[in-house]
């Protein structure tokens, strides 16, 4: 079983402005091609887990049953789709916390993984930042970097793939997979 890892804020749905959190339901907007291209994962029998670090239930900023809300709504969102998410993991540990799930670090989808059967060296973690690559690389999965506007950042080159867009990384993906699955096969 194979998963694709999408981190939140960035991949799935426009980031708040810097020093700020997405609060509550009525600030998300998702990105143009977020629902088309996790239909394709979905589709190429990916098993799609939201990872996202949400430290602004720790600082206060965002309330937990706002988050559980804008979780549960957008699973809502997707199903209305044809998209059935398999989970949402969601840190909301500050950084002072030190936790293991905080994304470097690589807890929430070690967990998902053993909670669902996911084989990691199988998966892909699609993130927009460094710490969403440190994280999939020490689960042991293969990853693939958002880089939607910007210069590159320290770590860019450390991701297998990197793409200016969720479109083009998961036609990627699928590209790679599709040579893996074949070499298993023969």
């Amino acid at each position: 079983m194979k998963a694709a890892f999408l981190d939140r804020d960035g991949v799935i749905n426009e980031k708040a402005p810097e020093g700020e959190y997405i609060a509550r339901w009525e600030e998300v907007r998702f990105l143009p091609d977020a629902f088309s291209s996790v239909a394709a994962l979905h589709r190429a029998g990916f098993r799609i887990i939201v990872a996202t670090n949400q430290r602004g239930v720790a600082r206060g900023k965002v309330r937990r049953d706002d988050l559980e809300e804008i979780h549960r709504r957008m699973r809502e969102e997707f199903l209305s789709r044809g998209i059935a998410l398999t989970g949402i993991y969601a840190c909301t540990h500050d950084y002072a916390d030190q936790c293991s799930c905080r994304k470097p670090q690589p807890g929430l989808l070690i967990r998902a993984a053993a909670e669902h059967g996911i084989e990691l060296p199988s998966s892909w973690m699609i993130g927009d930042s460094p710490s969403d690559i440190e994280a999939g690389k020490r689960a042991g999965c293969k990853t693939a970097r958002i880089l939607i506007a910007g210069p590159a950042e320290e770590g860019d080159h450390r991701a297998d793939i990197s793409s200016p867009s969720l479109a083009l990384a998961v036609e990627r993906i699928l590209q790679c997979s599709s040579v893996s699955d074949r070499k298993l096969n023969t």
